[in-house]
């Protein structure tokens, strides 16, 4: 019984997704990876989220004395419950107001705090707009134009289809093969996509999903661990339904 009782606790260790630093590796930044993304998008006045994670290289740290600061303001350490014994743990904030620069510093157990992160996001012009239609017909191509955008812009769009055969099964997603990827790299344009999207042999189209991301990366601290990195995603997801 002792032997299966020792190989359990192996067990939850080894499964475990969670670091379980030494105190000098808590206080050593060359011990410590970080992943920081903020998020924005439509809300008028407030970005979508702010997460900061740190790790080990390989497993996430929780560590209640490690403190994440940004623009002076500490964010609070959240941990989500997995599946068994897994942790998902992040720094994040209510305070969701979008600012001109994003510096975020370390305060690690023994109290010295370091830069982290610094990132300064374009800012968007007040006039850039992208027409999307909420309808279209599906006999007619699906006109998409842009005004006054001023960073690189990716754009995808995939659809959600019934079989003919089986008009209750549906397919398609993001990820399908059929996915529309295109990239805008000028300040106004057009974007056309032809009716013949939205049928096939097999297949005809219930409504699309149109995706709008641009990305920027800031500085990072050189002592974390290699590939450690800060991100500013933009992102618009819109539906467009398919009318007879």
């Amino acid at each position: 019984m002792k032997y299966y009782s020792i190989l359990f606790i192996l067990f939850v260790f080894s499964s475990c997704n969670v670091s379980t630093l030494s105190n000098s590796d808590a206080t050593n930044l060359a011990k410590m990876k970080v992943n920081i993304t903020i998020q924005d998008g439509t809300k008028k006045n407030s970005l979508d989220y702010i997460e900061v994670k740190l790790s080990d290289g390989k497993k996430q740290i929780i560590n209640k004395n490690i403190k994440i600061i940004l623009n002076n303001k500490p964010l609070e350490l959240f941990v989500r419950q997995g599946n068994y014994y897994d942790k998902y743990p992040w720094y994040g904030t209510d305070d969701l107001l979008r600012n001109e620069s994003y510096y975020f510093e370390i305060v690690l157990p023994d109290s010295t705090k370091y830069p982290l992160a610094f990132i300064k996001p374009l800012k968007r012009r007040d006039n850039a707009k992208f027409n999307i239609p909420k309808k279209n017909s599906k006999n007619k191509d699906l006109k998409l134009e842009w005004e006054n955008i001023n960073s690189l812009t990716n754009v995808e769009i995939w659809k959600i289809v019934h079989l003919k055969a089986k008009p209750n099964m549906h397919s398609g997603g993001r990820y399908a093969e059929t996915t529309i990827h295109h990239t805008i790299n000028t300040e106004s344009g057009k974007y056309t996509v032809p009716k013949l999207f939205f049928e096939d042999s097999l297949t005809i189209t219930d409504y699309l999903i149109i995706r709008l991301s641009s990305k920027e990366s800031g500085l990072i601290n050189p002592e974390l661990i290699l590939n450690s990195k800060i991100s500013y995603t933009y992102l618009v997801e819109k539906t467009i339904d398919l009318e007879e």
